[in-house]
């Protein structure tokens, strides 16, 4: 099951690279595994959760400002990590963005 979910952002930094090296990411049982070098176009990112299934690429489109998160599960239900991830990005980059939109595929 894949999930899509799009967060439209504010000013010119990367939410990939806010969320990379934001400290309190474990807070919210997330860890960052996988990610290209920055300076790269269209830098992504894998998390994965600690107590859960399923993991979140992410993808920054500096040129719309939009953050593009697919949430892929292997037969379980994305709930949990997705979940997770929405409180992180309401908790710490609140400011920054304008718009959420959550996709269930």
């Amino acid at each position: 099951m894949q999930t899509l979910i799009q967060v439209f952002a504010t000013g010119t930094t990367s939410l990939r690279d806010r969320i990379t090296n934001d400290a309190k990411l474990g807070d919210f049982g997330l860890r960052v595994t996988t990610h290209k070098k920055q300076g790269r176009q269209h830098g992504w990112a894998k998390l994965h959760m600690d107590r859960g299934h399923g993991a979140i690429n992410i993808e920054w489109l500096g040129s719309s400002q939009m953050l593009v998160c697919r949430v892929v599960t292997r037969g379980g239900k994305p709930d949990a990590i997705t979940g997770a991830f929405i409180q992180f990005l309401l908790a710490r980059l609140q400011r920054q963005i304008t718009a959420i939109h959550i996709l269930p595929g």
